[in-house]
């Protein structure tokens, strides 16, 4: 009997190791009544004339939102009133046409609503429409959602070793050059740095094997080709790795997508593949191919403290007015203080973050910055991206942290679906028959979906969540980030297993088009996520 206590009790004590979640005293909360009870805060809801409103082009709410209604002359209050997908019908009264619908939005289902704000007098007659719309309350965070099908660092493993083992990764080491039959190869700063980093990542997987050895000369291979192809010593944006290359850029007059355009919050990408690659290898070309492109973004900031988001690599020109959002850069030059003592950086660090704190910190325009996606007007195409290293950034600097946790408020509310998603069908065409993975009734959740004008469930946009929630945790060290971080990686092994070990650029059982660095990155986050959890 004593030799069967003391089992039990190295069994209980294993399982707390693995899962020190269950080791710890039952909160007076779930997670599904805090996450509940937190939806109905508001995220920067807008005040006329003196805080925007930002999401006239949303997809969905988690978090109550406020819209932009007119004020109707002569009205004493105004009453709003709502109408459930079940029929349910909710009404409150408030001064102004623009509140919150706090009031009664822990009490709405998920589903679409109607939302209709009258105007009334004293009398509390109607005297007009301050407006009306129809949107889509999405269901708040009620997990943790599944178990993982595998340990986060072995998924991690399979599915870098499935995507260094195809046939357009195999060419690099047979000719040094990119596989002209990939056509994602002409975007080299993206590309090709997520290839070094996912070859470094699996180097340090595997260490001590032979297939390390592979994947460090795979990583050498292409990050030496990015150093060949990059802009001319003498050209304004010197150095860095072309944003577009190759005969598959059709090089059209006036888009931005031509080979003489530079998308220049990728140099911070092509730099973090030269650092990953340097502290693996101790290869100092690599070290010093990072610090020039730093330089040549010192060489190129603007008074304002941001760059351009698109710039004509030889005279500096802008391609399109829009400014950057230099998150990227931030954090990128952060790493570069921090961790390889390169001077200079601090100054300009701070022009940048305080560009970031006068503009989309204020404005709330998290405008969608991708290579190809065209410069767009505030507001038009969101994104969740530079809110999350923003975030990020002031969570590892313990900053601002009531700003950091808003910050990712916004991104969870505007593209996490924990369950439950709208329904809806991308590039649904009368004339083209559409794959069923575009259909959200396919869509394996939790996922995060990438901007407003391709809303659909990305697995490097997951990465980047999860990766964000863990700092957020790592930080603040509330339990709820942890179990949201682990929510969405243990739905990405569940999207892992539909499709043969690979990433799949989309959450679905369904095979779209295929990204390497939406392999990449995530399986990146999921090594340190398993390396932390281990911690």
């Amino acid at each position: 009997m004593k030799k069967n206590i003391a089992f039990y009790a190295l069994l209980i004590a294993n399982v707390s190791l693995c899962f020190p979640a269950l080791a710890q005293t039952s909160p007076k909360k779930s997670f599904g009544e805090i996450a509940k009870e937190e939806s109905i805060t508001p995220i920067r809801p807008g005040v006329p004339g003196k805080t925007p409103f930002w999401n006239a082009n949303a997809h969905q709410f988690i978090y109550a939102p406020a819209f932009e209604y007119k004020i109707v002359p002569g009205a004493s209050k105004y009453r709003y009133d709502i109408k459930t997908e079940n029929n349910g019908i909710l009404s409150f009264e408030t001064n102004v046409p623009y509140s919150p619908l706090s009031k009664v939005w822990a009490s709405m289902p998920t589903g679409f609503f109607n939302l209709q704000v009258t105007a009334l007098n004293s009398k509390g007659e109607s005297i007009g429409t301050a407006g009306n719309g129809k949107y889509y309350k999405a269901a708040y965070f009620n997990g943790p959602y599944h178990t993982p099908v595998m340990p986060y660092d072995e998924s991690a493993k399979i599915a870098l070793d499935n995507l260094l083992h195809k046939d357009y990764v195999n060419y690099w080491l047979t000719n040094k050059v990119p596989d002209p039959d990939y056509a994602l190869y002409r975007y080299p700063a993206k590309i090709y740095s997520a290839l070094v980093v996912g070859a470094v990542t699996h180097a340090r997987l595997k260490k001590g094997t032979a297939d390390a050895k592979r994947s460090e000369e795979l990583a050498k291979v292409v990050a030496d080709y990015m150093i060949g192809i990059s802009y001319p010593k003498g050209s304004v944006w010197e150095y860095f790795v072309p944003t577009y290359y190759g005969p598959r850029i059709p090089n059209k007059p006036g888009s931005h997508i031509n080979l003489k355009s530079n998308f220049t919050v990728m140099g911070a990408d092509a730099g973090n593949a030269f650092l990953d690659l340097y502290d693996f290898t101790k290869d100092s070309k690599y070290l010093d191919a990072a610090k020039r492109i730093a330089d040549t973004y010192l060489k190129n900031q603007m008074k304002n403290g941001s760059w351009y988001l698109y710039a004509d690599y030889q005279n500096g020109g802008p391609v399109a007015p829009n400014i950057s959002i230099p998150t990227a850069v931030i954090n990128y030059f952060d790493r570069l203080r921090k961790d390889y003592a390169v001077k200079g950086l601090e100054e300009p660090t701070k022009k940048a973050v305080n560009w970031v704190m006068e503009n989309p910190v204020k404005t709330f325009n998290w405008q969608a910055q991708f290579e190809d996606v065209k410069a767009m007007p505030p507001y038009k195409r969101h994104s969740r991206e530079q809110a999350c290293d923003m975030a990020v950034y002031l969570m590892k600097n313990h900053t601002q942290i009531p700003l950091a946790e808003e910050l990712i408020r916004f991104a969870e509310d505007q593209f996490v679906i924990w369950e439950k998603p709208l329904p809806i069908i991308i590039h649904d065409t009368p004339d083209k028959e559409v794959s069923p993975g575009w259909n959200s009734k396919n869509w394996i959740t939790p996922s995060v979906q990438e901007q407003y004008g391709f809303f659909m469930p990305v697995s490097r946009t997951a990465g980047v969540m999860i990766d964000t929630y863990w700092q957020a945790y790592a930080t603040t060290k509330k339990e709820i980030y942890k179990a949201k971080a682990q929510s969405i990686a243990n739905a990405l092994t569940l999207v892992q297993k539909e499709h043969n070990g690979d990433y799949p650029t989309m959450f679905t059982k369904y095979d779209m088009n295929f990204w390497l660095n939406s392999v990449v990155y995530p399986a990146k986050v999921m090594m340190d996520l398993a390396d932390n959890l281990k911690k």
